[in-house]
C-alpha cells in the first residue's frame, strides 16, 4: 500500500479510514521489544519489525537540530519531570557547529526509501522553541527572564527556530519525510503556561516561518504538548496544524475537546499513563473502548498515550491496551 493511503495519513487529512490508528509518539516501556519479538531493538529494521508487531504504520527517522538541553526527574508516582535549570550561555549556543547536513540528508534519505518500501510512513521530530527553551532554562528562570530580559529570551527562541529550519530545508523535504512532529509542551493542566497574549507573541509568526516549507511541500505538521489545549488549539488550527498529540485525561474532557476542534485538527492521545500502572487489565480494556468511542466520532483521531508510556507500566496492562485498540 502507498504510504498516502494509510489509515495514519488519511487521519492526518482528515479522511476516512477502516480503523482508528495507533500513534505512540513517545515510548519507553523498557524491555517490551525482548518480551514481545525475543530481541531488544537495535537497528532501523529493528525498529521496524517492533512497528509491524504493535500496529504501528509508521517509524521515526532522526534528523539532527538544535537542542539546549534540559534535566529532569522521577517522582514519587514513577513519572518523570523537567527540573529548574538556570540561564544558558547564548554565546556558546552561537559558536555551536551546525550538523554535518549532507550526511544527515544521505541517512534520513536512506531510512525513508526502506521505510517506504515497508509500506511506513516517515515521522521526524523536531525541538519547537517554546518547550526547548522553558526546558533549559527551567519555568521559573524563564518566567523572570521573559519579564526582565525579553530580548534574551527572544534570541534563544530565534536560535531554536533557526535550526528547525535548517533542519527541514537540508534534511526533511529533501530526503522526502512524509510527516514532523514538534516537540511542543507549553501547558498546565489548567492552561498555557504563560499569558495566552504572550504566547502568541512569542510563537506565532516563529512557528509559521519554520512550518511554511513543509506546506509548500505537502508535509503534514504535529505538535506534542502536555496539559490543557483549549487555549492552544486555535493557534495551532491557525497555523495549519493537521494533529495534536496529548489530550491529556487529567487536563482535558476528550468529548468537550473532540466537539470544539475536532472537526479542524486530528487529535492523537488521551489515554492516562498513571492509570495504566496500576488498573485492572479490565478497566484498562473498559477505559480503552471508551477513548476510542470518543475519539473516533467523525474520525480524526489517532489512539495513543497522552505522554510516554514508560518502564513502570506492567507489560500486560500496556499489551491490553494496545489488543483492544486493534480489536476495536
Amino acid at each position: 500500500m502507498p504510504v498516502r493511503d494509510t489509515n495514519f495519513m488519511r487521519a492526518l487529512r482528515g479522511e476516512p479510514t477502516d480503523r482508528v490508528p495507533f500513534w505512540e509518539v513517545w515510548f519507553a516501556v523498557t524491555g517490551l521489544d525482548a518480551h514481545l519479538m525475543g530481541r531488544t531493538v537495535e537497528t532501523f529494521e529493528d525498529q521496524i519489525a517492533f512497528a509491524r508487531r504493535m500496529g504501528w504504520e509508521y517509524v521515526r527517522v532522526p534528523v539532527p537540530a538544535r537542542s539546549i538541553g534540559g534535566r529532569s526527574e522521577v517522582a514519587s508516582d514513577g513519572t518523570t519531570h523537567y527540573i529548574q535549570g538556570g540561564k544558558v550561555d547564548l554565546e556558546a549556543l552561537l559558536e555551536r557547529p551546525d550538523p554535518d547536513w549532507p550526511a544527515a540528508l544521505q541517512a534520513a534519505s536512506e531510512k525513508v526509501r526502506i521505510a517506504h518500501e515497508r509500506g511506513l510512513v516517515a515521522i521526524a521530530y523536531l525541538p519547537w522553541a517554546f518547550h526547548a527553551v522553558n526546558t533549559a532554562l527551567g519555568l521559573e528562570h524563564f518566567s523572570y527572564l521573559l519579564y526582565d530580559e525579553r530580548p534574551y529570551v527572544e534570541a534563544l527562541f530565534q536560535w531554536v527556530e533557526e535550526g528547525a529550519r535548517a533542519a527541514i530545508e537540508q534534511v526533511v523535504v529533501p530526503a522526502g519525510i512524509d510527516v514532523v512532529l514538534f516537540d511542543g509542551d507549553c501547558a498546565f493542566k489548567n492552561g498555557l503556561m504563560v499569558n495566552p497574549s504572550v504566547f502568541r507573541e512569542l510563537v506565532f509568526e516563529r512557528t509559521a516561518e519554520t512550518v511554511e516549507p513543509l506546506r509548500d511541500a505537502g508535509i503534514p505538521w504535529t505538535l506534542h504538548s502536555d496539559g490543557k489545549a483549549d487555549e492552544l488549539l486555535p493557534v495551532l488550527i491557525e497555523l495549519g496544524c493537521s494533529a495534536f498529540h496529548g489530550v491529556e485525561k487529567a487536563a482535558n474532557d476528550l468529548a468537550d475537546i473532540k466537539a470544539r476542534f475536532g472537526r479542524d485538527i486530528t487529535l492523537v492521545g488521551n489515554m492516562d499513563v498513571v492509570f495504566l500502572t496500576h488498573a485492572t487489565l479490565a478497566q484498562i480494556r473498559a477505559e480503552t473502548e471508551a477513548m476510542l468511542r470518543i475519539g473516533s466520532q467523525g474520525g480524526r483521531y489517532m489512539a495513543a498515550c497522552n505522554t510516554s508510556p514508560m518502564h513502570y507500566i506492567p507489560f500486560a496492562n500496556y499489551m491490553a491496551m494496545v489488543e483492544t485498540i486493534h480489536a476495536f
